[in-house]
């Protein structure tokens, strides 16, 4: 399989994580690669026998490859990509490379919101289980570092971006979460094209599991699939309503009552039904399964509820980079909210989002609301509802004010809604900063 990559000229465009695996991976069989990236980087992390430029991008080394390999942080509508595809030069990407050698079970997930909740909980299902699992991709961990584990099932978490440059993915099984909007600054074409980058994920998989409340997860070729369906009273496994509660549905059996769980929210509850669905695939005992998932608080910075004191509630919800999630958040904490204010700390890069699906679910808590707008897109969210909105500049200005008027039975959620980098180096850069300003100010 190797020898199609020899005697390429090869360039990875990228130097973070998945750029440097790539890297690695080519040199540990003994294929020369050039290294780029536009932004200026350490140098000390670099193989010393391989040319590399940093601070932008040479044209020439890109039009004159054979193979140009894709970190996801790195739009392929870049110009010099564009010249490179109509000269008909291959772009692929580290998880192209890793199916085109990897011949064992393949669990895909995607979604806009949700991926690293399924994906974490399932190999906590599997590696309890004592099955051969390794978990990789969008979560932060390069796909190809696990070819050394030799697993017998891989979970990858998947986003559109590396969607984008895959064309040999044969997953056992793959999911679609969700889909709502996001990401439109890297898809011109607007928000179908974004929809049809997730939409790969279901190409040659065995089974396709889809949201039955979210006609954008429906594979494009729908009838010729083994299809597993999900949603909210409704699906082969379903969130199911009653008057006695709400129970997770195994298509006419009760499972669990969602009051013996650790995390609340409708989004939680459908992320559990996705993660028992893929057990039962895998012959994975259902009680095994909800034990494990009764004891599960869920990953950092997704609405997690950072203090309680003097009857104030601060919750970190930085994973939030979206207005879908943003929204859910917000429908989280209704349930929980009497006579005080939620104090909705909002802002950052939007990510060219359009803000008005907002105004919904701002107007019907509109007594209840207090909007803090901050970072490179505050004017825009501040003109939204101007009456109940404040104007800021950075997290610290927000807390320096709201400090001095939250009281008891207020929320102050993070739930920004946006990308963080116009600020914080990610996401969990700016959910610490959150932490850090709640131990200051009011955790003293």
């Amino acid at each position: 399989m190797l020898n199609i990559y020899r005697n390429k000229k090869i360039v990875v465009l990228g130097a973070g994580l998945t750029g440097l695996s790539c890297v690695n991976f080519f040199l540990k069989h003994n294929i020369y690669v050039k290294l780029m990236d536009s932004k200026i980087i350490n140098n000390k992390f670099i193989p010393n026998n391989i040319d590399f430029h940093f601070g932008g991008f040479i044209k020439s080394w890109i039009l004159d490859s054979d193979l140009i390999i894709l970190s996801p942080g790195i739009s392929h509508y870049h110009p010099f990509l564009i010249e490179a595809k109509k000269k008909n030069i291959e772009i692929i990407n580290d998880i192209e490379i890793f199916c085109r050698i990897v011949n064992k079970s393949i669990i895909a997930v995607t979604g806009t919101n949700g991926k690293s909740t399924v994906v974490s909980l399932l190999y906590k299902i599997f590696k309890k289980y004592d099955l051969n699992v390794s978990l990789g991709g969008n979560i932060g961990i390069p796909v190809l570092s696990l070819l050394d584990c030799n697993s017998d099932i891989y979970i990858l978490e998947l986003s559109s971006f590396q969607l984008d440059h895959v064309y040999s993915l044969k997953s056992f099984c793959s999911v679609v979460l969700n889909i709502t909007q996001d990401h439109l600054d890297r898809y011109p074409y607007g928000f179908y094209d974004y929809v049809f980058s997730k939409l790969k994920i279901f190409n040659n998989s065995c089974y396709c599991i889809i949201n039955l409340d979210d006609k954008f997860t429906f594979p494009l070729n729908f009838y010729e699939k083994k299809i597993i369906t999900f949603g909210i009273n409704k699906g082969n496994y379903s969130v199911f309503y009653s008057k006695s509660g709400i129970f997770l549905k195994k298509f006419d059996k009760k499972l669990i009552n969602v009051n013996n769980l650790f995390l609340k929210g409708i989004s939680n509850y459908l992320n559990f039904l996705v993660s028992i669905c893929i057990s039962d695939l895998f012959k994975i005992p259902l009680d095994f399964c909800l034990n494990i998932i009764s004891s599960f608080k869920g990953l950092p910075h997704r609405f997690s509820i950072i203090l309680n004191k003097n009857n104030i509630i601060w919750i970190n919800d930085s994973k939030s980079t979206n207005i879908n999630s943003t929204i859910v958040a917000l429908n989280n904490i209704l349930s929980f909210v009497k006579n005080g204010k939620i104090w909705l700390l909002l802002g950052g890069d939007g990510k060219n989002a359009d803000f008005n699906s907002l105004l919904k679910p701002f107007l019907l808590n509109i007594k209840n609301l207090v909007i803090c707008c901050y970072g490179f897109d505050r004017d825009i969210l501040y003109n939204l509802i101007p009456s109940i909105s404040l104007k800021f500049l950075t997290l610290d200005e927000v807390f320096f004010y709201i400090i001095k008027f939250v009281k008891s039975g207020d929320f102050v959620l993070l739930s920004p809604a946006c990308s963080s980098l116009d600020q914080f180096l990610n996401y969990k850069d700016r959910g610490n900063k959150f932490i850090s300003l709640v131990n200051k100010y009011v955790n003293f």
